[in-house]
C-alpha cells in the first residue's frame, strides 16, 4: 500500500528541521515551533506570533521556555499587506503549471497518434497564451509579494533571524528564478510549437526545453507550498 504523501512530507521536513534548526521548542503561549538559533546571545527571543518574550535554557538537554513578558507594540497579522499579496501568486501559478501538464500530456498523446486532431492547433495555441498571462501575472505579482515580506520582517520582525523567516526568504528567491525561467522558456518559443501550440517533443531540442520547463514549473511549485506553508503558520500560528 502507498505511503501516506503527507506521512513522506513531514518526514523530510522533520529531516530539514533537525540538519539545519538544529534543537527547537515550541513557544508556551501559542505553541508556534522555534528553534534555539532563534535567540539572541542572552538566550532570549520574540515569538513572531504571539509576541511572548521568551528565555530559553537546556538543563540536560531539555528546552525549558519562560515567558517574561509580551510584546505588544505590533500591527495585526491580518491587516498586513503581505499575507494579501500572496493570493495572486499562490492562486495563479498552480493553474499554470496545471495547465502546462495538460498540454505536455496532450502533446505525448499528438506524438504517439502521429497528429494532432482536426481544430487542435488553434485551441492549443490559445490554451498556452492563457498558461503564459498566468506565469506573468503571477511572478509579476511575486516581486509585489517578497517586498512587501521584506517590509513587514524590516519592521513588524525587526530583522530578527528567525529560521522560519530565512526560509521564506530563500524559497521567495527560487520562485521568483525559477518562476522567470520558466516565463523566458515559454515566451521564447523553445518549448512550444507555433504551427501547432504543442511541445517540441519530436526533436533533442524541444523535449530539453520541455524538460526546464517543467522542471522550472515543479521547483515552483514546492518553493510556492513551503512559502505557503510557513506564511500561515506565521500569520495563525499552529
Amino acid at each position: 500500500m502507498p505511503a501516506d504523501p503527507r506521512r513522506l512530507v513531514g518526514k523530510a521536513s522533520e529531516r530539514f528541521k533537525r540538519r539545519y534548526w538544529g534543537p527547537r521548542f515550541r513557544c508556551p503561549v501559542c505553541h508556534f515551533e522555534l528553534a534555539f538559533a532563534d535567540a539572541d546571545g542572552r538566550g532570549l527571543l520574540v515569538c513572531p506570533v504571539c509576541g511572548a518574550v521568551i528565555e530559553i535554557d537546556a538543563p540536560y538537554g531539555h528546552p525549558v521556555p519562560v515567558v517574561h513578558d509580551v510584546e505588544i507594540r505590533r500591527p495585526q497579522p491580518k491587516a498586513r499587506i503581505h499575507p494579501m499579496a500572496t493570493h495572486l501568486p499562490i492562486g495563479l501559478f498552480p493553474f499554470a503549471a496545471a495547465g502546462a501538464l495538460v498540454l505536455f500530456l496532450g502533446s505525448v498523446a499528438t506524438a504517439l497518434r502521429g497528429g494532432p486532431p482536426p481544430g487542435m492547433a488553434s485551441g492549443a495555441r490559445l490554451f498556452g497564451d492563457a498558461i503564459l498571462v498566468l506565469l506573468i501575472l503571477s511572478v509579476g505579482a511575486s516581486f509585489v509579494t517578497a517586498a512587501s515580506g521584506l517590509w513587514d520582517w524590516s519592521v513588524r520582525y525587526r530583522r530578527r533571524p528567525y529560521r522560519q523567516i530565512q526560509l521564506k526568504i530563500a524559497c521567495s528567491v527560487v520562485f521568483v528564478l525559477v518562476g522567470a525561467a520558466a516565463v523566458a522558456l515559454h515566451a521564447s518559443g523553445a518549448v512550444f510549437s507555433g504551427a501547432d501550440g504543442l511541445m517540441k517533443l519530436g526533436s533533442l531540442a524541444g523535449a530539453a526545453a520541455a524538460a526546464a520547463y517543467l522542471s522550472a514549473l515543479g521547483v515552483g511549485m514546492v518553493a510556492l507550498a513551503t512559502l505557503g506553508h510557513v506564511g500561515g503558520n506565521l500569520v495563525f500560528g499552529r
